[in-house]
């Protein structure tokens, strides 16, 4: 088996060296890692930025090199072309593109050469989209270490667990789903794709980020899982309709017992969404210890007056507030986030003021409930006063339940063991000033 490392920095026995200039054609191994980072060295020496920033080649005037690109990158294009019509395998380091060079031309637009000018031409379809490649993509300059969607059963699985980094993401300008052409095998939290997996052809196209290993270390992790991915067999799609006919002994039981499987990977799957969800939702309800932000408060208590028993409804007027409803009555509820030092008096004026224009332009009878969380960054076993003597004083001259988060997370614990949610209702609803969970 040839294997050939343009630029790649790697070592193992039976593994050629060349640069994307010097190495015979492509087409002629059966796996090619390509490391496109030093491709723009090929014209960044010799040709310097225009005034606006562009490097450009005016062909006559630059001794032949626009030529010369055109020749190179036309030639490893087609190679790698049959590469992968053959069955071959394509992997290509993701690294941030470089300068590009800009060729004048006088009959037409500008073109540009660009680190990823290599890239074979394919026209893929799924269903009723179309995505050409590589047009219909962009490799973006991107880091971060926020790397998710690693599947263990896959063949690099090795040598995608070991990434920690990235620093280039792959994305669609016509806004197509990635996923829906190749097999994603890492992404970011955004859903930009870190790793893909194309099959061109009859052969297979990856894009792999940079794993931070020694030459050596890389070569014995990454070189197995490529032979693996070259040996397997074509997937049932790309297979003649014919060849199904002729079955192998056992191969009807094996394939029952994979349905099964499935089957029960199926249940599990839902199952595990199931508790997923439940968890998640019990997640929320932490926010009134550790909220993000004035929002995350918000949405922390929503969730806990449900738990509690009330029914809830956003005020379209204020984003920190809501109204909560149960058979004790009825309640406008405030939340105040003080990340730093006790809530003040500030923050009860808007719900005064809107409790004024319930009862008296309404005549509606409601309490009034100002839920506070503060130096939230601290454990609440070593945070300070969460509110100022003076919001306590008027709270109880208004007859406004003073809730911090604290008491209220400790209450929504009581019921969800098992605590009557009946008299905390009724104590939410009358209480004036500092509001204590009594359990």
């Amino acid at each position: 088996m040839r294997i050939l490392s343009v630029g790649w920095e790697i070592e193992r026995a039976g593994i050629e060296r060349a640069s994307l200039h010097d190495a015979d054609s492509l087409a002629s191994y059966e796996i090619v890692l390509i490391d496109p980072a030093e491709i723009p060295k090929l014209w960044g020496p010799y040709v310097p930025p225009d005034r606006d920033g562009v490097r450009r080649l005016v062909p006559g005037y630059d001794q032949g090199l626009a030529r010369a690109l055109d020749n190179l990158f036309a030639a490893r294009k087609e190679e790698l072309s049959g590469l992968l019509r053959a069955g071959g395998l394509v992997a290509v380091k993701l690294r941030p593109p470089g300068e590009p060079v800009e060729i004048v031309s006088v009959s037409g637009p500008a073109r540009r050469i660009h680190t990823y000018s290599f890239l074979p031409n394919f026209s893929l379809t799924r269903e009723r989209q179309f995505l050409p490649f590589p047009q219909g993509i962009r490799v973006l300059p991107r880091r971060g270490r926020d790397i998710r969607g690693l599947d263990l059963a896959h063949p690099l699985a090795g040598y995608l667990a070991v990434v920690k980094r990235y620093e280039a993401v792959i994305v669609s300008p016509m806004g197509v789903p990635l996923g829906d052409f190749g097999k994603v095998l890492l992404h970011n939290r955004l859903g930009d794709v870190l790793a893909w997996e194309l099959r061109l052809g009859e052969g297979r196209l990856l894009f792999l980020p940079a794993s931070g290993l020694s030459p050596r270390e890389e070569a014995e992790i990454l070189i197995p899982g490529l032979v693996s991915l070259l040996e397997e067999p074509p997937p049932p799609e790309s297979r003649p309709e014919w060849l199904s006919r002729y079955e192998l002994p056992r191969e009807a039981e094996v394939r029952g017992e994979l349905a099964e499987i499935a089957e029960r990977e199926k249940e599990l799957a839902e199952r595990r969404a199931s508790l997923e969800k439940r968890l998640w939702e019990v997640e929320v309800l932490r926010g009134l210890l550790f909220p993000a932000g004035a929002s995350g408060l918000v949405r922390a208590a929503l969730k806990a007056f449900r738990v509690l028993g009330f029914e809830t409804q956003g005020e379209e007027v204020d984003a920190h507030g809501f109204t909560v409803t149960s058979p004790e009555g009825r309640a406008l509820v405030r939340a105040a986030w003080s990340p730093e030092g006790p809530v003040t008096t500030g923050v009860y004026r808007p719900l005064l003021l809107a409790l004024d224009h319930l009862r008296l332009e309404k005549g509606e009878s409601i309490h009034g409930i100002l839920l506070v969380a503060a130096e939230t960054v601290h454990d609440p076993k070593r945070r300070g006063p969460r509110f100022t003597d003076a919001l306590r004083r008027v709270c109880e001259e208004h007859g406004i339940s003073l809730v911090t988060g604290e008491e209220l997370f400790e209450a929504v614990r009581a019921v969800l063991g098992g605590e009557d949610p009946v008299p905390v209702r009724r104590s939410l609803l009358s209480t004036s000033g500092p509001w204590r969970w009594k359990g």
